[in-house]
C-alpha cells in the first residue's frame, strides 16, 4: 500500500464475550482471560461440542436497544455489527447528527447465514411433516426471515441505521473476509475514492446447524478433558477450533482528514495482501504457498522488510494443520530471527468471517500500547511449533510494526501490516 496517502485508524468498536468496551476488552486480553465457557444451548446433550466463546445476547440487546432498529429485520450478526459500528464511530468522535447523509462507506463481512436451500435440505431429511408444519404455521413466522439471511443484510442495515450514504460492500471470503474488507477499504482511501470508511465484520457460528457442520468437517475441538481450555493454539495437544462470535469495526481515515478534525490516531495501516491457495476447500496447501505469498505481499505493500516486523497476530486456530503450517511459513519468511507471535483465538475462539476484524483491533492496540497479549493454554510444546508464541502470560514489547494473518476455508488468505503512527 505504498502511497503518499496514509490511512490511519481513528475509532474502534467491539462486541465480544468480554463486553462492548474497548478498554475492558483489551485488559482482559492482556490478562489472558478466557471467554470460552460451557455452551448455553437449552439442550446440547447430543452435540459433541460443549464449549464456545458465547455472548449473552439478551443482555446485549437490553443494554444497547437505542442502537438497534425496531423492525426486527436484523439477525444476530446484524445486531452485533450495528452496535460495533456505532461504537466505532462514537470512539472516533463522530456522532449521528454529524454523519446523516455523509458519503461514508462501509466495507463489511457478515459470514455464514441460513439459506433457503439449507432449509429445504433440512426438511427433506426430516420428513414431509416438517414442511407441512412450516406451511401451516407460516402466518406465525417472522416476515423478515427471508431478508435477514442475505449476506449483505448486515452492512446495508448498518448504513440505513446510521444514515450513511457512501458505498456499501459486503465481502464474502470465509475466515479471511473481515481482513479483506479492511484492506479493501484502505485501498479505497489510498486511491482517493474516499476520505473515511467503516470496515470490519460480525459473525456467529454458534448455532446447531453450523456447529454440526464444522464438527463434520473435523474442524472443531471435542476433547472434553480440557474443559474451558479447549482452544490451544500451537500446543501439542490441540485438536481443533473453538467457536466464538462477535463484531468489530474500525473507522479508517486519510491522515489529512484525521488531522484536520483533530482526531485521535491509534495506528496506521500500511500494507495489505491477498492470495489464494487454489488447493482444497477444507485444507491449506501443504507447502503453505498461499499463506507465504500473502504475508510477503502485505509486507512489500507496506514498504517494509521482513526484519522490521516485530509481532505476528497469528491466525492460530488450534487446528493441527493450520498451526504447524503457519509456523513453517513464518520461519521461511523471517529466518533465524522471527518476530514474537500470539493467537487471541485462545481466549475468544474463532469468529470465522469476523475473526480478522477483532484481530485487527487487537493488533492495533498491541502496536499502540506496546504490549503483546498471550497465547493461553499453550502448556505442552509441539516440536513442529517451536517459536515464541508468548505462552500463558502477556509481555511488554516495543512493537513498531505488526502483521495480522487470516487464512480461510477454500484457501482464501489475507494479511494486514499495522504500524505505529507516532513512529513515522
Amino acid at each position: 500500500m505504498v502511497s503518499d496517502r496514509r490511512v490511519v485508524v481513528t475509532g474502534m468498536g467491539i462486541v465480544s464475550a468480554f463486553g462492548t468496551h474497548i478498554d475492558v476488552f483489551w485488559q482482559k486480553l492482556c490478562d489472558g482471560e478466557s471467554a470460552v465457557k460451557p455452551l448455553a444451548f437449552a439442550d446440547n446433550g447430543a452435540l459433541p461440542i460443549k464449549y464456545a466463546a458465547q455472548i449473552d445476547f439478551d443482555s446485549l440487546i437490553a443494554n444497547h436497544s437505542a442502537y438497534l432498529p425496531e423492525s426486527g429485520m436484523t439477525d444476530r450478526r446484524g445486531v452485533m455489527g450495528i452496535i460495533a459500528a456505532a461504537k466505532a464511530l462514537e470512539d472516533a468522535g463522530l456522532h449521528p447528527a454529524q454523519l446523516a447523509g455523509k458519503r461514508i462507506g462501509i466495507y463489511g463481512c457478515s459470514g455464514v447465514s441460513s439459506t433457503l436451500e439449507d432449509d429445504r435440505n433440512l426438511c427433506r431429511h426430516s420428513h414431509e411433516p416438517v414442511m407441512q408444519s412450516l406451511l401451516q404455521q407460516r402466518n406465525n413466522l417472522d416476515a423478515y426471515s427471508g431478508i435477514r439471511c442475505s449476506n449483505d443484510g448486515m452492512v446495508t442495515e448498518i448504513a440505513r441505521q446510521l444514515a450513511l450514504a457512501g458505498p456499501v460492500v459486503n465481502v464474502n471470503a470465509a475466515c479471511a473476509g473481515a481482513t479483506h474488507a479492511i484492506g479493501l477499504a484502505c485501498q479505497s482511501i489510498r486511491r482517493g475514492e474516499a476520505t473515511m470508511m467503516l470496515a470490519g465484520g460480525a459473525d456467529s457460528v454458534i448455532s446447531l446447524r453450523t456447529l454440526v457442520g464444522l464438527n463434520l468437517l473435523g474442524a472443531t475441538a471435542t476433547t472434553e478433558k480440557w474443559g474451558d481450555r479447549f482452544c490451544r493454539p500451537f500446543d501439542k495437544n490441540r485438536s481443533g477450533l473453538v467457536a466464538g462470535e462477535g463484531g468489530a469495526f474500525l473507522v479508517l481515515e486519510s491522515e489529512e482528514s484525521a488531522l484536520s478534525r483533530g482526531a485521535k490516531i491509534y495506528a496506521e495501516i500500511t500494507g495489505y495482501g491477498a492470495s489464494l491457495d487454489a488447493y482444497k476447500l477444507t485444507a491449506p496447501h501443504p507447502d503453505g504457498i498461499g499463506a507465504e505469498n500473502v504475508i510477503r505481499k502485505a509486507i512489500r505493500d507496506s514498504g517494509l522488510e521482513p526484519h522490521q516486523i516485530d509481532y505476528v497476530n497469528a491466525h492460530g486456530t488450534s487446528t493441527p494443520l493450520n498451526d504447524e503450517l503457519e509456523t513453517a511459513v513464518i520461519k521461511r519468511i523471517f529466518g533465524s530471527q522471527p518476530p514474537l507471535i500470539s493467537s487471541i483465538k485462545s481466549m475468544l475462539g474463532h469468529w470465522i468471517a469476523a475473526a480478522g476484524a477483532v484481530e485487527t483491533v487487537a493488533t492495533v492496540l498491541t502496536v499502540k500500547n506496546k504490549f503483546i497479549p498471550p497465547t493461553i493454554n499453550l502448556e505442552t510444546p509441539d516440536p513442529l511449533c517451536d517459536l515464541d508464541y508468548v505462552p500463558q502470560k502477556g509481555r511488554p514489547f516495543p512493537v513498531k510494526n505488526a502483521i495480522t494473518n487470516s487464512f480461510g476455508f477454500g484457501g482464501i488468505n489475507s494479511c494486514l501490516v499495522i504500524g505505529d503512527y507516532g513512529d513515522k
